[in-house]
């Protein structure tokens, strides 16, 4: 048996000659629907009017400046925001730590020294036939442990912050400091200050957190269909802003909104854009054929495909196109239109209803 959905709308545009592709309608019957038109535009080459996007900091752009020893901060020299340049200092601490550091720096060099002096008389007793060549060898052997035992013990210091003067001072047994500068690591922006001024640490307490902001990454949130068009080295655009990119990949996994990421690497020589920041995005390039845009509430969606009705001289008809991408208010599409047709963007519940109902009479 065949279905038919009946409403008083229906049976009036049955009754008005609906067809699979056409709806009639006399321009009185248009105007009592509600039916209102729009005209096409044309954008040749861009593939999005603008979807949203998310600027994210690429991995390997962030740095943690951490505190090396337990300690308490003296001083903090830099605020969230803030350019930083690499070698800067960020933070003076102050560590009774650094005190048993440098005595075991001391103690490693006189070890060294003594073992050198060891080294140096054996060979010669062993030149005289005085000692065996077993001995000399393990005093050369002590020489070079003595050796890798100090270089480990400045590798310390240094990485606890200390410079090479204090280093030195140290191990010559002439002072010991107990104060170290922090600097950063990287050259960027200040993105946290972790620590407070008078508090203290404990060793790998992390003070600040640094970035590069250039390049940065711009995170796409696209729709799968478009996704599925975009390739590496499309180039990106922001309306309205002076940046510029290209697409670094098309990550494999969908969101919950049935989404697909697409990544792009973008430059960020001006610095204006921030990590977190929501921006519209257009990606270019995807070559052939001529694009279109019309309002979001213009496109219809039945089976897995998507349509728009367009002005005829005695109504309406429904036509295939080619979804590209959507943005909150506009949809870039594919399909065969000619410059000045007319598409519905009101009323269009009212014209979906009969264009089923009469594929439902069929």
């Amino acid at each position: 048996m065949l279905s038919m959905r009946f409403s008083p709308l229906l049976l009036l545009l049955c009754s008005l000659g609906v067809h699979a592709e056409s709806i009639k309608l006399t321009p009185i019957q248009v105007k009592s629907l509600g039916v209102q038109t729009s005209p096409l535009t044309l954008h040749a080459g861009s593939l999005s009017p603008g979807m949203p996007a998310t600027v994210v900091i690429p991995d390997g752009q962030t740095r943690v400046l951490a505190a090396p020893v337990a300690g308490l901060v003296l001083a903090t020299l830099a605020t969230e925001g803030e350019p930083v340049r690499r070698g800067q200092v960020l933070v003076r601490l102050s560590s009774p730590e650094l005190i048993g550091l440098q005595g075991g720096l001391a103690q490693a060099a006189t070890t060294l020294d003594l073992a050198r002096d060891s080294a140096r008389r054996d060979e010669g007793l062993l030149r005289e036939g005085i000692i065996p060549e077993s001995r000399a060898r393990a005093s050369a052997a002590a020489l070079a442990q003595a050796k890798a035992a100090l270089n480990a013990q400045r590798a310390a210091l240094r990485a606890q912050g200390l410079n090479n003067a204090a280093i030195t001072r140290a191990e010559r047994g002439e002072g010991y400091a107990s104060e170290i500068a922090l600097t950063a690591p990287i050259s960027g922006v200040v993105i946290a200050r972790q620590v407070a001024l008078g508090s203290r640490v404990e060793a790998a307490t992390a003070l600040y957190t640094l970035a590069s902001l250039n390049p940065l990454w711009l995170e796409i949130d696209a729709p799968a269909d478009v996704a599925a068009r975009v390739k590496p080295g499309m180039k990106v655009e922001l309306p309205g802003r002076q940046q510029s990119g290209a697409v670094l990949r098309v990550l494999p996994a969908a969101g919950a909104a049935q989404t697909v990421r697409i990544r792009v690497r973008l430059d960020n020589t001006d610095g204006s854009l921030r990590a977190g920041q929501s921006v519209a995005a257009r990606i270019t390039g995807l070559g052939g054929g001529q694009e279109w845009r019309v309002p979001v509430r213009a496109v219809v969606r039945e089976a897995g495909k998507a349509y728009v009705f367009v002005r005829r001289p005695d109504g309406f008809a429904a036509r295939l196109i080619t979804v590209l991408s959507q943005s909150a208010n506009m949809v870039s599409l594919e399909g065969d239109f000619r410059d000045g047709e007319l598409v519905a963007v009101g009323g269009i519940a009212a014209l979906k209803s009969a264009w089923l109902g009469a594929e439902d009479a069929k």
